[in-house]
């Protein structure tokens, strides 16, 4: 492979922040077996495939057997050579330390060059001919990485290789078939990160818009943006960073990047996720009806790696906020994202709020539905309580006053039909359908959560005393 950039000489800003986040999530989930697929969308020029090419040089070291084409886990071979050993076998197999792999799909790419063809060196062997499988693209980078740059215009003009990419992508495991003529038919299973890049505001358009399947399979689509502040241009046009770019392709701060991040994988299977945010994610799913359940699988998954990121036992709200947006905007409106958002932040609210830990540290963390719901009836009991009490005392002060003012309703009663009688019959009544429609001043909120003063507006009880 080509010289890369050093990742951690790279300049962070506002625009690409989020892109490196994801990029060393996914490393971390496919060092856990847990790969993620991420798709960076933004305009030209603005760093998407430099920072993932980049990424290759902190890539963390995997177990594999040795000299194996197909990237043999010791404990688990899936290679046709490997895998029907015993395990003494196994035991007696040499194995070696590499780099997890890190492989490019281009657009001259063939069926072959990507599944696999029939090995004609091997064919041609003079002493020993055989006919054996040459592995391509997808079956050499199982446990590792494979990159595709602008996927959208793969996806218009290569439609072979999109189906390859769908089976490759479609389960976790993926698998990929490798089928020649004279051979019986091999099917791979396929443990890989695809990582995509495209530019959606040039032909041939978005990658949602050319093959929405094939946008689907990706658990996450980043936006890149472009820097927006005079400082970060100059730092990334400083002489300096380019010149340690080219003198150094892999620095020291790289390997201690991925070293650290393997030790976070470590810590994947032991991260708890609250039962309370999973049914939160349910209802969420159901409620605006999500066509794929791609969507929630990415914000559970998404959630745990970002907690392992930042070092914790258990996914908080703040881990599921962090992945949301790039795990739905690409299966979404814009809107529809908003909104959900907007209930996410309100479910950590709830969630954060003195009250409602008070309330529910007694439950054990893995509470049940129904025991979550029995807290909220006892909530909603004790609120409906403050409330009557206050409605029973607005009563109290109307009565009071409902004999002062019975006099004159009366004579306010007779001056309306005075003035009705004056209009005459021809008066012509307003069209409802003609009438002015005022937007709300603000989104509605569900009963519980407003104040008892707030339970009935100011102008409300002013008119009722006023009666």
């Amino acid at each position: 492979m080509a010289s890369v950039r050093s990742y951690t000489s790279l300049i962070r800003h506002e625009g690409n922040q989020e892109l490196f986040f994801f990029t060393e999530l996914s490393v971390i989930g496919l060092k856990a077996g847990m790969p993620i697929h991420v798709h960076v969308e933004g305009l030209r020029g603005t760093g998407k495939t430099t920072i993932l090419r980049a990424a290759s040089s902190f890539l963390p070291q995997s177990v594999r057997i040795k000299d194996c084409r197909f990237n043999c886990d010791p404990v688990k071979p899936h290679c046709p050579q490997h895998i029907l050993l015993s395990k003494e076998q196994l035991d007696a197999v040499e194995t070696e330390q590499v780099k997890i792999p890190f492989l490019e799909i281009s657009h001259a790419a063939k069926i072959g060059t990507v599944v696999g063809t029939l090995d004609l060196k091997q064919l041609t062997n003079k002493k020993e001919p055989e006919a054996a499988l040459l592995p391509g693209t997808l079956p050499q980078a199982h446990r590792g990485i494979v990159l595709v740059d602008e996927i959208n215009r793969l996806a218009d003009t290569a439609p072979e290789l999109t189906d390859i990419m769908l089976d490759a992508m479609g389960t976790k495991p993926g698998r990929v078939q490798i089928e020649e003529n004279g051979l019986p038919t091999v099917s791979l299973p396929l443990q890989i990160s695809v990582w995509a890049t495209s530019n959606p505001d040039e032909d041939p358009g978005s990658l949602a818009d050319i093959r929405r399947q094939l946008s689907d399979r990706f658990d996450f689509t980043v936006q890149m943006g472009r820097p927006k502040e005079v400082r970060t241009l100059l730092a990334i046009l400083s002489p300096e960073l380019e010149l340690a770019a080219i003198q150094k392709t892999v620095v020291e701060a790289d390997i201690l990047l991925g070293q650290h991040l393997a030790e976070m994988a470590e810590q994947v299977g032991r991260i708890k996720i609250p039962s309370g945010i999973l049914e939160s994610l349910a209802e969420v799913y159901i409620k605006h009806h999500f066509e794929s359940l791609r969507s929630l699988e990415a914000l559970k998954t998404g959630a745990v790696l970002a907690a392992a990121r930042r070092n914790r036992q258990q996914v908080t709200w703040d881990d599921v906020l962090s992945v949301a947006p790039a795990a739905l905007r690409h299966r979404i409106s814009p809107d529809e994202l908003t909104v959900i958002l907007q209930e996410l932040q309100r479910e950590k609210r709830v969630t954060e709020n003195p009250a409602w830990a008070a309330g529910s540290s007694a439950l054990p963390e893995k509470a049940s539905q129904s025991t979550r719901k029995s807290g909220q009836s006892k909530r909603s009991l004790s609120w409906w309580s403050r409330f009557m009490a206050w409605w029973n005392s607005l009563l109290g002060s109307r009565r009071d006053n409902r004999q002062q003012g019975t006099a004159s309703t009366k004579d306010t009663d007779i001056q309306s039909k005075s003035a009705r009688r004056k209009l005459g019959p021809s008066t012509k009544r307003s069209n409802p359908l003609d009438m002015p429609l005022v937007t709300p001043p603000a989104v509605a909120r569900p009963l519980l959560e407003l104040d008892i003063s707030d339970a009935i507006t100011v102008g409300e009880v002013d008119n009722d005393h006023k009666k």
